[in-house]
C-alpha cells in the first residue's frame, strides 16, 4: 500500500485534513530521529575518545570540590602520606585518598596498590565508573612493577584488578589483569602449586568469560599441572643501593617548619569558622610556600656539583622531584581548596619541569650503573632502574616519558640477563598495540 497527497482537483472529504497534518507530523518526526541517529553516530567516537582520554590522566579525575581542605592540608602540615591514605579511605574519603595516591610519588608500590583497589570500589559503590577504572588501572601498574613485593601479593592484586575492572566495564582492561595474574602463576620463581591453583582460580572467571580459546586452552593446561615451574629466577632488588638521603641544608629545613606552622594554622581556622573568614592564613600558608619553593630551586640548580657524590645528587633529584610533585597537587586543586594562584596557571610548566628531573634521573642511574664493574650485578641494576621509570611513567610521575627508548633498553637488558643464566621470571615489555598501551608481563616460559 502506497500514500499519496492529494491534488488540489482532488475533492475534500472529511477527515483528510488531519489525516495529512498526521502523515506530515510522521514523516518529520521520523526524519528528526533518523538525523539524531547519525548525530549520534558521528559524536559517538569523539565522546568515547574523550572518555578513553580522561581515564588515561588520572590528575584530569581530581575533584577539589570533594576533597575536605582541614584534612588534605595535613600532607604540608607535615603528616605521613602512608597513614593519611589510609585514614582517608577507612573515612570514606574517596576523593581524598585518590588524590594522595595520585600525586605522593614516595609511597611503596605495595601500599599505592592495595589502597587504590580500596578507592576503586568506593567510586564503583557511588555509580564512578570513569573513576573506577582509573583506580583499578593504576592497582594494575603498581602490581606489575612493585620491587620487591611477594609473587602470591602480586598475583593477587592483578586478580582483584582484573575483578574490579570488569565491574566498572572495562573488559578489556579486566582480561588484560586477569592474563598477568595467570602469567604470575604460571611464571613466578617461589610459588607452590597451591599459591599457583589460588591465583589461577582468581583469574579463572574474568578469562573463560570473555578470553578467546587459546587463553582458555592455556588456563586449562596450567590447572592440570600446577606444579610445573620453568627455571627462572627472582631478581633481588638492589636499586635502594643508588640513592642516599641528600640532607637539606639548615634554611630549607626552616622554612620547612614554617610551612608546616602554617598549614597548621589553616587547618585550625578552618575548623573553627567552617571554612569562612581563613584568607589570612590562606595568605600565610601561600607565603611560606612560595619561600620555600623558591629555597628548593636554588638548590636544585646545584645538583650536577662535582662535589656531591652520585647517590646524594639522586638523593637531592628525588626530594626536588617530590616537592614538584607538593606544587602539582597544589595547582591541581588536590589540597581542597585554592593556594598559590601563579602555580595554577603555570601547572604545565610544573609538569615540564618534573619530566626534566625525571630525565635526569634517569641519565643519574645510567652514570650509577655503569660504576658497577660485575656484568650481572649491572644488567639486575639496570632492569630495576628502567622498570622504576616506566612505573613513574605509567604514574603519571613520568610526563613526557621516552617510552620507546625505555621499553627497548628493557629488553635489551633482559635479554642480557638471559646470556648471563639469569633469565627474570617476570620479563615486562611495552605492548604499543594493545588498548590502551601499556607494560605487560612477556610470557617466556615454553
Amino acid at each position: 500500500m502506497t500514500f499519496r497527497i492529494s491534488t488540489s482537483q482532488s475533492p475534500h472529504r472529511p477527515g483528510r485534513l488531519w489525516l495529512q497534518l498526521l502523515l506530515f507530523g510522521g514523516f518529520f518526526l521520523s526524519l528528526l530521529i533518523g538525523l539524531g541517529a547519525l548525530l549520534g553516530l558521528y559524536f559517538l567516537p569523539s565522546l568515547e575518545q574523550e572518555t578513553a582520554l580522561v581515564a588515561s590522566d588520572p590528575l584530569l579525575l581530581v575533584e577539589p570540590a570533594r576533597i575536605p581542605p582541614h584534612l588534605a592540608l595535613l600532607q604540608l602540615a607535615g603528616a605521613d602520606g602512608d597513614g593519611l591514605v589510609r585514614q582517608a579511605a577507612t573515612a570514606g574519603e574517596s576523593a581524598l585518598a585518590y588524590s594522595i595516591l595520585i600525586y605522593d610519588g614516595a609511597l611503596s608500590p605495595s601500599r599505592q596498590a592495595n589502597e587504590l583497589l580500596r578507592v576503586g570500589r568506593q567510586f564503583l559503590a557511588a555509580e564512578d565508573s570513569l573513576r573506577a577504572v582509573a583506580a583499578f588501572d593504576r592497582a594494575r601498574a603498581a602490581a606489575l612493577f612493585a620491587l620487591p613485593m611477594p609473587p602470591l601479593e602480586r598475583g593477587q592484586l592483578l586478580a582483584r584488578s582484573g575483578e574490579g575492572l570488569l565491574q566498572a566495564g572495562d573488559v578489556g582492561g579486566a582480561l588484560q589483569s586477569a592474563l598477568q595474574a595467570q602469567h604470575v602463576a604460571a611464571q613466578a620463581a617461589g610459588l607452590l602449586p597451591a599459591q599457583r591453583v589460588q591465583l589461577l582460580q582468581a583469574a579463572e572467571p574474568i578469562i573463560r568469560g570473555h578470553g578467546n580459546s587459546e587463553e582458555m586452552q592455556r588456563l586449562n593446561e596450567l590447572l592440570r599441572a600446577p606444579g610445573q615451574t620453568p627455571l627462572r629466577v627472582a631478581l633481588i632488588s638492589r636499586l635502594p643501593e643508588l640513592r642516599v638521603g641528600y640532607l637539606p641544608p639548615a634554611p630549607l629545613v626552616a622554612l620547612r617548619e614554617e610551612r608546616i606552622a602554617a598549614a597548621q594554622a589553616l587547618i585550625d581556622r578552618i575548623l573553627l569558622t567552617g571554612g569562612q573568614d581563613i584568607e589570612p592564613e590562606r595568605a600565610g600558608l601561600v607565603q611560606a610556600l612560595l619561600a620555600e619553593d623558591a629555597l628548593h630551586t636554588e638548590i636544585y640548580a646545584g645538583w650536577n656539583s662535582p662535589a656531591l657524590p652520585l647517590a646524594e645528587r639522586h638523593g637531592l633529584l628525588f626530594g626536588y622531584r617530590e616537592w614538584l610533585l607538593v606544587k602539582l597537587q597544589a595547582a591541581e586543586g588536590g589540597f581542597g581548596l585554592r593556594l598559590v594562584e601563579n602555580w595554577e596557571t603555570d601547572k604545565d610548566a610544573i609538569r615540564i619541569g618534573l619530566g626534566l628531573v625525571m630525565g635526569e634521573m634517569n641519565a643519574l642511574m645510567n652514570a650509577q650503573i655503569d660504576e658497577d664493574p660485575d656484568p650481572a650485578s649491572r644488567a639486575i641494576l639496570r632492569l630495576e632502574a628502567l622498570q622504576w621509570l616506566a612505573f613513574q611513567a605509567e604514574m603519571g610521575f613520568y610526563p613526557n616519558a621516552p617510552l620507546g627508548d625505555i621499553s627497548s633498553r628493557m629488553e635489551t637488558t633482559q635479554a642480557e640477563l638471559e646470556t648471563l643464566g639469569l633469565p627474570p621470571d617476570l620479563p615486562l615489555f611495552y605492548d604499543a598495540g594493545a588498548a590502551p598501551p601499556g607494560f605487560r608481563i612477556a610470557r617466556r616460559y615454553e
